[in-house]
């Protein structure tokens, strides 16, 4: 087509645009990912913190539950 000739062609845009929109696709996935992980990771910490004060003796069992209801919701 145009590269017989050595004339433009829109074949360069083309590849651009689908390399941009890969590298959006990417970033997005990473971000909600990032997000997902940082989410369940602060889910883990908060009933390793109760578990933790439970193995100690600060808490009691019934306590345990209605904490780790409350804030894991």
């Amino acid at each position: 087509m145009g590269f017989e000739t050595h004339s433009f062609s829109f074949f360069p845009f083309g590849a651009l645009f689908c390399l941009t929109l890969f590298c959006f696709m990417a970033v997005r996935i990473f971000e909600i990912r990032c997000r997902y992980k940082d989410s369940s990771q602060k889910d883990r910490d908060i009933t390793m913190i109760l578990k933790n004060r439970l193995a100690k003796g600060e808490l009691n069992e019934a306590e345990y539950q209605r904490l780790k209801g409350l804030l894991t919701k």
